[in-house]
């Protein structure tokens, strides 16, 4: 798709891709504008797809930091679902739409080295560069290229379901249901209240596109 210039500049500029990617969501706000899933894929994966060449050209990178959390504090109240059930089991995660560049998986794996941790996305350019990230990174991550919904999340005590994952509400619905012990968490609001069911507040839509109106972050 054809974006408007100014972002077009942003993605096409020397930024630091994370940095890339927050002055995209900024300018989304400053204009108050909602944006459909295509705008949104085209930023999230041009950042995704340029960490991603990073790490294949350059190598592991200082660290692995979540350029969605604009607030600074998703990581920490990820660890205090995540860290309860460490401490009792071993964790065995699905992370569900995790793109290009799995970030999240990547840091799961740093605070959980003995954790079981699966990627699953349907797109298959996605599915095959995270899988060459993964293998030039020397980590131990599974990926399995398949629809959400078609999963069966059963094996799994923890389900991350990404903000981009469209038509969250039904694939949550279906987990809860198959599954009788897993924790969810979704990053995004899908008004759906369970007590195994965690959402962290996002810009993201059900359908999987960005919001900029009413809220600040997309972590």
């Amino acid at each position: 798709m054809k974006l408007p210039t100014k972002y077009r500049n942003i993605l096409l500029s020397d930024m630091e891709p994370g940095e890339m990617y927050q002055k995209c969501v900024a300018e989304i706000a400053k204009d108050a504008k909602d944006v459909d899933y295509r705008f949104t894929e085209t930023i999230v994966y041009a950042t995704e797809v340029r960490y991603a060449i990073d790490v294949l050209t350059k190598g592991t990178p200082e660290r692995f930091w979540n350029f969605g959390d604009l607030k600074g504090d998703a990581d920490a109240r990820l660890w205090a679902i995540l860290d309860p059930i460490q401490e009792s089991n071993k964790l065995k995660i699905a992370f569900v739409g995790s793109g290009p560049y799995p970030v999240t998986a990547f840091q799961l794996k740093e605070r959980y080295p003995e954790g079981e941790i699966t990627c699953i996305d349907n797109n298959i350019v996605a599915h095959f560069m995270s899988e060459a990230v993964i293998a030039k990174l020397g980590m131990n991550i599974t990926t399995r290229f398949e629809k959400a919904i078609d999963v069966d999340y059963r094996p799994f005590n923890a389900i991350v379901v990404a903000a981009m994952v469209s038509s969250k509400r039904e694939l949550i619905e279906r987990i809860l249901k198959t599954n009788s012990d897993a924790i969810v968490i979704v990053r995004g609001t899908i008004n759906l209240s369970h007590d195994r069911l965690i959402e962290l507040g996002s810009t993201f839509r059900d359908d999987g596109s960005l919001s900029g109106i009413g809220t600040d972050t997309p972590s």
